[in-house]
């Protein structure tokens, strides 16, 4: 497991003249997932690259969702809205308090406040536009950072992942905020999050099926397969299926 974590790394560029493209690490070797947008094409875009293949003019990227700079900046606008309204009834219903927290015994994951975690576990490079673990990861470190809440003492407007011992494994529960101006904890089970989170999918999934195009098809269809939902339109499905 820390030998594939230490596989991982993220990458970002930006010019002015090309746009910006976002890379990252999937599953299958030597091939990675780049989500980018295209200033010359003024489109969006997302696709695969394989990087096995060297030989010149070969086709080393599948592009899977593509769209013109217009629909891709109408589609923001539309949907921000309705993701803000949504996650802030998602976290303001799921207020609680530290004496609830503390009788579940929870276990957090303090990395994510912590000022040594970037130097210790993640190397930068390209003025900050490349991220990777660090080869000598320091586990001693990591697990150091993971203390039962009453050890914790909880920064303003920061979030932690909270978990429980089981079986001698820690089973990840929910997440944590704490916001200052609201003065407020709010935990949100994982079974919860990952509702909400399939909701937005599934609402996005909708949305792209109410103006489909042949360039975001396998997009859609890739959704379909992890969704599957009785919210998709079945006449749409079965379409993307035939």
């Amino acid at each position: 497991m820390i030998d594939d974590l230490k596989k991982l790394y993220l990458r970002f560029n930006y010019t002015d003249e090309n746009g910006f493209i976002f890379n990252a690490p999937i599953l299958k070797e030597g091939e990675h997932l780049s989500i980018g947008f295209d200033n010359k094409r003024k489109e969006f875009n997302i696709h695969f690259t394989n990087d096995n293949i060297n030989e010149s003019g070969a086709k080393r990227r599948d592009f899977i969702f593509v769209i013109s700079a217009f629909r891709f900046f109408l589609f923001l606008k539309r949907f921000d809205a309705f993701y803000n309204q949504s996650i802030l009834n998602l976290i303001i219903e799921s207020k609680t308090n530290l004496g609830k927290l503390k009788k579940h015994k929870f276990i957090l994951n303090t990395i994510t406040t912590s000022e040594e975690a970037e130097d210790k576990l993640i190397h930068k490079k390209k003025n900050g536009r490349y991220w990777k673990f660090r080869k000598n990861l320091d586990l001693d470190f990591i697990a150091e950072n993971f203390k039962y809440i009453d050890e914790v003492a909880l920064s303003n407007n920061s979030f932690y992942l909270a978990y429980k011992l089981k079986n001698n494994n820690l089973a990840l529960q929910g997440i944590l905020y704490k916001f200052e101006h609201l003065n407020s904890l709010y935990f949100i089970p994982i079974k919860k999050y990952n509702r909400f989170t399939k909701h937005m999918a599934i609402a996005m999934y909708n949305y792209f099926n109410a103006y489909p195009t042949e360039e975001t098809l396998p997009f859609r269809q890739l959704m379909y397969e992890r969704l599957k939902h009785p919210y998709l339109d079945k006449e749409e499905a079965k379409r993307l299926q035939s």
